[in-house]
């Protein structure tokens, strides 16, 4: 019996040995044995490329949009800016101690940075930095459009704040916003705070503030020294002149005749009439006080004299709005401004005048204490008239009682000419002793948020989401759009491409 063969089925032609796939059967299967089917990755990033061309509206209606948002979150979103000064503080070499010259002063005593932070940071001065500044008037005018909607809120909703309260909480805004950094010689103040204008105003305030400060801790220092020293010198005076009377009146007793008494000293006939311990003590207070005073006060019209300087100079180079013009006119309004230094010097002058008054001195100007002079006797003062009064103890004792305190009087009247010698080195050398390095600025953007990574992020995320966006929507359709989406749903290759006209 004859076997009868069933013809073979017909295979595909890839299934015959040496058989090479079409380009598009290829471009859908890819090479065989590599990693990643880089045929599909560009056939899927023309994909996306092409959703872009179909849908040119969306994809700039997003991307424009991504940008538009993110510039008027810039506009209606606070910023806040950064303000700074540095200023150099050398070593005071002129100081010493005035009290005992011989002892040594610890190494810190005259550090120039020393409490630079309390310095700048205490109540008081916060509080004269609201007022010079004019804080709370101008705290709303600049103010971001949400902080105002917020406000607006805010005041609608609640109760408004007192005055007192209103204050309070800008000291405590001002303590966490103002700071201070000290270096190895040098104080940096800065701010951060969502007011350019504002911020340049607090740093350059604090900063003639905080040198008002140190001028009254170095220079008017010496200044109370002085006249501590000149009331001890108007002490030793009343005790010299006594012990001169002592002498005298020893004398008188000795030989009562009319002819042979010494004239009256030059010291007991200007002698001034004694005071009590403690109107002296407050008296010496009072001038004090005034000369603190009159000192700061010399300070701030030497430098309000030089910023009227530079502002002539300024407006002979640059117009009446230029910046700098305006930066020296609100430098010099704020300085104008009477100083918490000054303001706390006033009452307590205040306080120690009427304390002053209640010992019965009405007019402390016509009590001065310690314009005290260089005394010289005459020989008849300190020799002996009388040759017998060698032989008398007493008178002997007496006349060394009045060279001791002759050399005591004068030994104060040699500290005192020191001191001023010393203030004045101190006052020559304050503006050489503090340099400012780098003076205040107005800045020149928000430190935050930075608007050029702002809009760099939103151009990038833009255009992201505008790609995602069409990519998305052709996706979304469930249609074939490409010809490798046939070849790859069909597992056919595409024969020919019918185009509509």
């Amino acid at each position: 019996m004859q076997n009868i063969q069933e013809p073979a089925a017909p295979r595909h032609p890839a299934a015959s040995p040496g058989y090479v796939l079409p380009q598009q059967e290829q471009a859908v299967h890819g090479e065989p044995g590599e990693l990643f089917d880089w045929a599909l990755i560009g056939s899927y990033a023309k994909f996306v490329f092409h959703s872009i061309w179909r849908h040119k509206l969306q994809f700039l209606l997003v991307w424009g949009g991504i940008i538009g948002f993110s510039a008027g979150l810039l506009f209606v979103l606070p910023k806040t800016y950064q303000v700074k000064t540095t200023l150099q503080a050398q070593r005071n070499q002129v100081m010493a101690s005035l009290s005992n010259p011989g002892r040594a002063v610890p190494i810190d005593a005259d550090a120039p940075t020393r409490l630079a932070a309390e310095t700048v940071q205490r109540y008081d001065n916060l509080l004269a930095l609201i007022q010079q500044t004019e804080l709370i008037k101008d705290w709303p005018l600049r103010r971001a459009p949400i902080l105002k909607l917020k406000d607006f809120i805010w005041r609608h909703a609640f109760k408004p704040p007192t005055p007192q309260e209103q204050t309070e909480n800008f000291i405590y805004y001002l303590q966490n916003r103002l700071w201070v950094v000290t270096g190895e010689g040098t104080v940096t103040i800065g701010i951060e705070f969502p007011d350019p204008q504002l911020a340049y105003r607090l740093v350059d305030t604090a900063l003639q503030n905080f040198l008002e400060a140190r001028h009254a801790a170095d220079v008017s220092s010496i200044a109370e020294a002085i006249t501590l020293l000149e009331g001890r010198a108007e002490q030793a005076h009343q005790a010299l002149a006594s012990s001169l009377q002592q002498l005298q009146a020893a004398r008188e007793a000795r030989a009562p005749r009319p002819a042979k008494r010494a004239s009256r000293s030059a010291v007991e006939s200007r002698a001034p009439t004694a005071l009590d311990q403690e109107a002296t003590r407050l008296l010496v207070a009072v001038q004090s006080k005034r000369r603190a005073i009159a000192d700061l006060e010399e300070f701030r019209r030497r430098r309000i004299t030089e910023l009227q300087t530079r502002l002539q100079e300024q407006r002979a180079s640059y117009s009446a709005s230029h910046p700098s013009v305006l930066d020296t006119e609100q430098s010099l309004e704020a300085v104008r401004h009477e100083s918490p230094q000054l303001a706390v010097l006033r009452r307590e002058l205040a306080s120690l005048e009427a304390d002053l008054k209640k010992t019965g001195v009405s007019d402390p100007s016509a009590r001065e204490v310690g314009r005290a002079t260089p005394v010289v006797f005459q020989a008849e003062h300190l020799g002996s008239i009388d040759p017998r009064e060698d032989d008398d103890p007493q008178i002997g004792y007496l006349r060394d009682q009045v060279r001791f305190a002759l050399s005591t009087y004068n030994s104060f009247l040699d500290r005192i000419e020191g001191a001023r010698l010393e203030l004045d080195s101190a006052r020559a050398a304050f503006k050489y002793r503090y340099t400012i390095i780098t003076p205040v600025q107005r800045p020149r953007g928000p430190i935050k948020p930075k608007v050029p990574m702002v809009i760099a992020a939103s151009l990038i995320a833009g255009l992201a989401l505008a790609v995602m966006s069409t990519t998305l929507k052709d996706l979304h359709s469930r249609k074939l759009l490409e010809n490798w989406q046939v070849e790859r749903q069909l597992k056919l290759p595409l024969i020919a491409e019918v185009r509509s006209k």
